[in-house]
């Protein structure tokens, strides 16, 4: 990252209201943001281009988030990776965390937890 440049954030989730809304807010916080509707287009979009930081929904058809979680972590290890869940299921947040996720936030979402949250993880891989 350069200058003003706050960063490349991918929204990776299925359902398309959640992309807009995470969208804004990301862009409205001065990153750029990058979207993809399943696991598999993430892990395309992954490998193809500059991405600082993942947000991505634990709970998606045919290839959810702790299997996307998996695959991305295999050839990008030390890319951040924020889960996104409408499900308060334990069990599924501490597999996250096991996978090598860097937090977890639930829908809806605590915008201000959110914003600290992006900026905390990507200053501290800016100052690397």
């Amino acid at each position: 990252m350069t200058g003003k440049e706050k960063g490349i954030v991918l929204v990776v989730d299925d359902e398309s209201d959640i992309i807009m809304v995470l969208s804004e807010f990301l862009k409205n916080d001065g990153y750029s943001a990058v979207t993809a509707r399943s696991g598999i287009q993430a892990l395309g979009t992954i490998r193809e281009q500059r991405i600082d930081l993942v947000l991505l929904d634990i709970s998606m058809p045919i290839m959810n988030g702790l299997d996307t979680l998996r695959e991305l972590k295999k050839f990008k290890p030390e890319l951040p990776v924020i889960m996104i869940t409408a499900y308060r299921d334990a069990e599924k947040v501490i597999d996250a965390v096991r996978l090598g996720a860097f937090d977890c936030v639930f829908k809806p979402f605590d915008l201000t937890y959110l914003r600290k949250t992006i900026a905390s993880k990507l200053s501290a891989i800016k100052n690397e």
